[in-house]
C-alpha cells in the first residue's frame, strides 16, 4: 500500500508539472510586491517594474504594455503627494480632492474642475461612476440610510478593531447597466488593525501608473488617515496604541499607454532623489468630517487642499 501511494504521488506530481508546463504562457507571474515610504518612489517603481516585465496589450483606452498581479503599497501615508510632476500633480491631486470631498457625480461639479477630459467619460445625463469620494462619504448603505460606507467603517471598528468588515464598496453592479465610458477602476478599500496599526488594503482591477496610481493612492492614504484620527478620538481607550499603518494597492493589471510612455520613463532619471510632502497632517478628524460636509475650509489640512486646488487658475 505504500508503495503504492508513493507510484500515485509521483505520478500526481508528474501530472501537476505537465499542466504547468502546458499553460505555462497563459499563467499570470508570481506576484510583485512594490513598497515604498513615499508615493513618488511608488511610481517610479512601477515605471520600472511594467516597462521591464510588461507585455503589450491592445484596449478601447489605448495600446501599452501592462504588468500583472502588482502590489504598491505605501509605507507612511503621510507622503501622500505626487511631487515628481509638481506643481501641475500638486494642483491635479488638490482638485481631485476637492471632487472627492463635495461627493458629486455630476462631473461639472466635480472631477471636471480637475481635469476637462473626465467630461469625455460622462453619460447622457453629465454623470460619471469615478468620483470616489462619492462612495466613501455620501453614499448611505442600504437599510440604514443614517450610515455612509465611511460611517459603516467607523462602526465596526469601533466595536471590534480585528473586524474583517471595515470594507467600502466603489465599483457597483449599477455600473454594468450605466451606458457610460467611465467604469471604476477600483473595486473596493478594506481597513484593518494589524500589529496596533490601521491599514488599507484596496483592490483594483486596472491601475495606470502614470495618471491613476499617484492620485488614488493619495486619496486612499488620506482616507486611512482620516479613519485612523477618527477612531482615536470616538474610542481613546481602546485605541491608545493604535498608529497609522500601511496602504496597499493591489492590481489586476497595471500599465502605461503609449500616449504616456515617454512622460512615464522621463520619470525614472529621477530615482534615488528623496521627496517630502508639505500637506498638514490630519489633527482634528470631526473638524475635517465637517469641512467636508459642509464644504468648508477651516482645518489645516482642507486648507492646504483648497489653496493648492487654485480652482481660480
Amino acid at each position: 500500500m505504500k508503495r503504492f501511494a508513493l507510484v500515485m504521488s509521483v505520478v500526481v506530481c508528474l501530472n501537476t508539472l505537465a499542466v504547468d508546463d502546458r499553460f505555462q504562457e497563459y499563467l499570470a507571474p508570481n506576484p510583485v510586491h512594490l513598497v515604498a515610504h513615499n508615493v513618488d518612489d511608488l511610481v517610479i517603481q512601477g515605471v520600472d517594474q511594467i516597462n521591464k516585465n510588461g507585455e503589450r496589450f491592445t484596449a478601447n483606452a489605448g495600446d501599452g504594455k501592462q504588468a500583472y498581479g502588482v502590489s504598491y503599497s505605501l509605507l507612511d501615508p503621510l507622503n501622500k503627494v505626487h511631487n515628481l510632476r509638481a506643481p501641475r500633480s500638486t494642483r491635479y491631486f488638490a482638485r481631485e480632492l476637492l471632487a472627492y470631498c463635495r461627493g458629486s457625480l455630476k462631473v461639472e461639479e466635480g472631477l471636471a474642475q480637475a481635469a476637462p477630459m473626465w467630461k469625455s467619460l460622462a453619460d447622457d445625463n453629465g454623470e460619471i461612476c469615478s468620483n470616489y469620494g462619492y462612495y466613501v462619504f455620501h453614499q448611505k448603505v442600504p437599510e440604514f440610510e443614517d450610515q455612509t460606507q465611511y460611517e459603516w467603517v467607523m462602526t465596526q471598528l469601533a466595536r471590534n478593531l480585528d473586524t474583517r468588515k471595515a470594507f467600502i464598496n466603489i465599483n457597483q453592479t449599477d455600473h454594468k447597466r450605466r451606458l457610460s465610458k467611465d467604469f471604476p477602476c477600483t473595486l473596493g478599500m478594506q481597513f484593518f488593525v494589524r500589529q496596533d496599526k490601521l491599514c488599507c488594503t484596496v483592490s483594483s482591477r486596472s491601475t495606470d501608473i502614470y495618471t491613476g496610481l499617484p492620485y488614488d493612492i493619495g486619496f486612499f492614504a488620506f482616507v486611512t488617515e482620516l479613519v485612523c484620527k477618527d477612531l482615536k478620538e470616538r474610542c481613546p481607550k481602546k485605541t491608545q496604541k493604535l498608529g497609522l499603518g500601511y496602504v496597499t494597492m493591489a492590481t489586476s493589471f497595471t500599465q502605461i499607454y503609449d500616449k504616456t510612455s515617454a512622460q512615464a520613463l522621463a520619470l525614472l532619471s529621477k530615482e534615488g532623489k528623496r521627496y517630502e510632502t508639505d500637506m498638514p497632517e490630519i489633527g482634528d478628524a470631526a473638524a475635517t468630517l465637517r469641512d467636508i460636509y459642509d464644504q468648508t475650509y477651516t482645518t489645516p489640512v482642507m486648507k492646504w487642499i483648497y489653496n493648492n486646488a487654485e480652482l481660480g487658475k
